[in-house]
């Protein structure tokens, strides 16, 4: 019939040309995915020699591209189609496994954080030692290197390795970091990271997954006395003392005073002095004539950083309690920092206007309420000034101190 369309291709004596498929565009990999080479066992139509023989019925014509499985590829013609079909096949799966291993690759890549790196020191890295105070705020943690307060040069800690050494604040720190190398620059943080931890309060930091709670311990009613002369002479180890006084030179010469004292009697106390809103050249005073850790924050501070040397301070002290240790904190005054509380929780505004949130008064007795001697050893010893005001919003500081206080001196 004229009609009649086959498949056969007519032979005038001329070659009909092939087509030929445009190469593939190369497309990006990320440097450190795995090579991939895919090598094919059967000959695809283009590069088989041609022929004169028809395909078979409900095959298709070779040079064409055909649907399904084996999209992108031609048939191959002749008696050798379901060989190739198997090997298609084969490569097709081959090429799926290890996409979905680059995949599955990525992904791990792409979830790993920060507080995952760590402990991966290589033998070729070099490591530089850091040391410092551990501060653990609510979804990060800095070694703080220079005093309590932040810091360029402080040391970023993963949360992988504050719950894998059960890391508290206020825990002493020695560790190490990598030496940025030259080529760095471009992917450096803004600090460093803490590559390994060598000791946790002088000890190994395996100990540290073991110890005890300062929460935990138990409590008694303190009976060694500290050894002091004057109105100070009755407190004992794990008292909370209030002194009672107005602000200004004769509170802070009493201060420095009993500092001197007690660093000359109590040598076998851990001695802490913490300033808050203190002026420059009393900061420095103290930082020169005591005998032990001064931390302070001067007026010129933000009301945070007041707050952060306070709380900083008592962890740190519950730390070395911890390990049995006595300790004793003065602090300067309760006043001003329950007035850097209330700035930090309901934000700037003036004292007396409107109600003040009882979290403001809860987080200053939480300090100060830190003072006691343990069953097991060890004590903190908590002696903090406090204006003599019976009004306001200082004397409703003042009243909430003196039910926890054990002993209170006026001066």
């Amino acid at each position: 019939m004229d009609n009649e369309i086959t498949d056969v291709p007519v032979t005038d004596g001329t070659e009909t040309p092939v087509r030929k498929r445009a190469p593939r565009r190369a497309t990006k990999k990320s440097a450190d995915a795995p090579v991939e080479v895919v090598t094919h066992d059967a000959p695809s139509a283009e590069s088989a020699p041609d022929s004169g023989d028809a395909p078979a019925e409900g095959d298709a014509p070779a040079g064409r591209r055909t649907r399904g499985r084996g999209r992108g590829r031609t048939a191959a013609a002749g008696t050798g189609d379901a060989d190739a079909s198997e090997n298609a096949d084969s490569d097709e799966t081959d090429d799926t496994q290890a996409d979905n291993g680059r995949s599955r690759q990525r992904n791990r890549k792409r979830g790993r954080g920060r507080d995952d790196d760590f402990d991966g020191v290589s033998d070729d890295d070099v490591l530089i030692p850091v040391a410092g105070i551990l501060d653990i705020l609510d979804n990060y943690a800095f070694v703080r290197t220079a005093g309590y307060l932040a810091s360029p040069a402080d040391i970023y800690v993963a949360l992988g390795q504050v719950k894998k050494y059960n890391l508290r604040k206020g825990d002493a720190i020695v560790g190490a970091i990598r030496q940025p190398r030259d080529n760095d620059f471009q992917n450096r943080q803004k600090y460093n990271a803490l590559a390994t931890i060598d000791f946790v309060n002088g000890a190994a930091p395996e100990e540290a997954v073991v110890r005890d709670d300062f929460n935990d311990l138990v409590a008694v009613h303190a009976t060694d006395g500290l050894g002091l002369k004057g109105r100070f002479g009755s407190v004992r180890k794990g008292d909370r003392v209030l002194v009672d006084a107005a602000a200004g030179a004769t509170r802070t010469a009493v201060m420095r005073d009993l500092a001197t004292e007690i660093s000359a009697s109590a040598t076998d106390a851990h001695l802490m002095v913490v300033v808050s809103e203190g002026l420059p050249e009393d900061v420095t005073a103290l930082s020169r004539g005591v005998r032990g850790e001064v931390s302070a924050s001067s007026y010129d501070r933000h009301a945070d950083e007041h707050v952060t040397v306070a709380d900083l301070a008592i962890a740190r002290a519950k730390r070395l309690v911890e390990k049995g240790h006595n300790v004793v904190v003065l602090i300067d005054s309760m006043t001003r920092v329950a007035k850097n509380q209330m700035a930090v929780i309901q934000g700037s505004r003036p004292l007396g206007d409107g109600a003040v949130d009882a979290a403001v008064f809860s987080a200053t007795k939480r300090l100060f309420g830190a003072g006691r001697a343990l069953e097991t050893g060890g004590s903190l010893t908590v002696i903090a000034t406090i204006d003599n005001q019976t009004d306001g919003f200082s004397g409703v500081v003042r009243d909430e101190l003196l039910d926890i206080a054990t002993a209170v001196v006026t001066l």
